[in-house]
């Protein structure tokens, strides 16, 4: 039996799910810039729908600030 093959692209809920964020912040993204505060991921046309490739969703997350505590983030905010 051949394995299904992943979807390529997600709509807005999908990837709001994917990334951990509310849809409603993934969709306000695409008309400020901002995604909780950070560059949001690129996203794509398909006709009139919307929709973001794994791949950059993946992109977009590996670039993500990580932190070990909540002090070392403070931290970063004030140097930033």
């Amino acid at each position: 039996m051949p394995k299904e093959k992943p979807l390529a692209v997600l709509d807005s809920e999908q990837a709001s799910s994917y990334i951990g964020v509310a849809k409603t912040e993934v969709v306000q993204s695409r008309v400020t810039g901002r995604l909780s505060g950070l560059i949001p991921p690129p996203f794509i046309r398909i006709g009139k729908r919307v929709r973001y490739r794994i791949e950059d969703l993946d992109e977009w997350l590996k670039t993500q600030p990580a932190f070990k505590t909540l002090a070392e983030q403070e931290a970063a905010k004030i140097t930033t």
